[in-house]
């Protein structure tokens, strides 16, 4: 499967640019909104890159993370919700479908946090203010707790769970330093990003994002278990998490200095009905 050859310093880097460009062009060329959207992206990528220099503590720290994956494991058992590899087990006779829930693990994900984020920047911008500042600390939460490393049940044998990227060669997880790591699965960033999408989607007015937003987050909880890449309760976790963030976000003072900020700007005349994004 092809991945990006790329590291956290250089991700990095090329964030800190990003935002220092964005700042340029805003405040030297006078062209707010598009360098509010340089800005953008640059908060993002510096996220992926915050994410892959995570990876890479962890992927020298494992000390402990199969003993936590087999607590999860064993928790689930007695939780009676232990059903991962029943799940799994008609997959596995269907290449297709192994090629299917495999490329969606890998991709969909980063494809999502472009898609959503670019369509509330477009078209529901105090919105998009609101899920950018949820997935900022709900990501900074689950990098602070991939600190301590954990298993997925694909690499521990009695969860009886096939690596079914490893198998068919198509892992995310190969020999690139600092990409992506074994054991920063509890909880799962992939599972928490599609709830906190499907959640900003139902603040909109629009039923085709609520219904493709609440599919995505359903079909990512199925694929992360499926193909062995987490456990039940890594995606129960990060749910409760994205439960936590966005309300915390959404009442946060800073909101409230924000309509200030507007209404000042517009009782003065200066850029009257300006969104204070661009």
């Amino acid at each position: 499967m092809p991945q990006l050859h790329v590291t956290w310093i250089t991700a990095g880097a090329i964030a800190a640019v990003l935002i220092g460009v964005g700042a340029l062009i805003s405040l030297q060329v006078r062209r707010r909104r598009l360098g509010a959207a340089v800005r953008e992206i640059g908060i993002v990528l510096g996220l992926f890159g915050l994410w892959m220099f995570v990876g890479h503590l962890v992927g020298h720290h494992p000390a402990g993370g199969y003993e936590r994956g087999r607590a999860i494991w064993h928790a689930e058992r007695t939780l009676h919700i232990a059903n991962e590899a029943w799940l799994q087990r008609p997959l596995l006779g269907h290449r297709w479908l192994l090629d299917a829930v495999n490329y969606y693990y890998a991709y969909a994900h980063w494809l999502s946090v472009d898609i959503v984020l670019a369509w509330l920047w477009l078209r529901h911008r105090d919105r998009y203010v609101v899920t950018r500042a949820a997935l900022v600390l709900f990501t900074g939460g689950c990098l602070c707790l991939h600190l301590i490393s954990t298993a997925p049940p694909r690499l521990l044998a009695e969860t009886h769970l096939v690596d079914t990227a490893a198998r068919l060669g198509q892992s995310v997880y190969g020999d690139t330093p600092g990409l992506s790591d074994h054991l920063s699965a509890m909880p799962s960033i992939h599972v928490g990003w599609a709830v906190l999408f499907a959640v900003a989607a139902w603040g909109t007015r629009s039923t085709v994002a609520r219904v493709l937003a609440t599919a995505h987050a359903l079909l990512t909880s199925y694929v992360v278990v499926v193909t062995g890449n987490h456990f039940w309760l890594d995606g129960v976790v990060a749910a409760a998490m994205v439960a936590v963030a966005w309300p915390v976000v959404a009442r946060a003072p800073w909101r409230a200095w924000q309509t200030a900020w507007r209404e000042r700007r517009a009782a003065v005349g200066v850029g009257v009905g300006a969104d204070p994004a661009r």
